[in-house]
This record gives structure tokens, sequence and C-alpha cells, in this order.
């Protein structure tokens, strides 16, 4: 589990450069703020059932959320369940499931990750 988290982070990082790449800044630029000193990977493991029955037994897992962070990389094994609200202020909310492709890894930002980087 350490080296995965290790290898991961690591990925993490290199992408952050890449955003950078991306916003037309140097690569370092997140370093040079100070975006990169204190890096606060978390890793989650997290179990989303696909499509639930009304069989009435409990089921446990993930609710919706917001992830949090920089960025948010996921591994995914093929199993459907993650889904996206793409427009939180509609009632009721719509959420769209996301493709479920055996060993693929989602990757984005935060919103305000862009927010933060177009500020500077």
């Amino acid at each position: 589990m350490e080296c995965y988290y290790n290898k991961v982070q690591s990925a993490g990082r290199k992408l952050i450069y890449l955003i950078a790449l991306a916003l037309n800044v140097d690569e370092d630029f997140l370093d040079k703020v100070g975006a990169m000193d204190v890096p606060m990977p978390f890793l989650g493991l997290l179990h989303y059932p696909g499509k639930l029955e009304s069989s009435g037994e409990e089921i446990y897992s993930a609710s919706a959320h917001t992830d949090f962070g920089m960025i948010t990389l996921l591994a995914t094994d093929g199993v459907s369940g993650l889904q996206v609200c793409r427009d939180k202020s509609q009632h009721p909310r719509l959420w769209e499931d996301l493709p479920n492709i055996n060993g693929l890894h989602f990757s984005w930002i935060q919103t305000m990750t862009v927010v933060k980087c177009l500020e500077s």
C-alpha cells in the first residue's frame, strides 16, 4: 500500500507540473509560490456499489461528496457507480454516470485550483 501511495503521489506531482504548463506558466510555478511546500496527499479507499436495487438491505458506501485538494486521482476496477454532478445549483441534482473502464485512472483538478492559479 505504501509503494502504491508513493507512486500515486509522484504521478500527482508530475500532473501538477503539466497543469502549470497548460496554464501557460513555468512548470515549477506552484513550487515558486509555495503551493507545493507541504504536500497533503490523502489516500482513501472508497466503495461505490454501482446500481442500487431497492432490496431493503443496508448498503454501506461513499455518499455524495465533493473532493478536496488540488487534484484527484482515481483508479477504477471496472465497477460502475461513480457519478458527477455538473450543476450543484440545480434541484433536484442531476448525477451523471462516468464510464467504467477496467484499470482506467481518472484525474481532475478542483475548481479552486484553477481560480487560485489565475488570480496569481
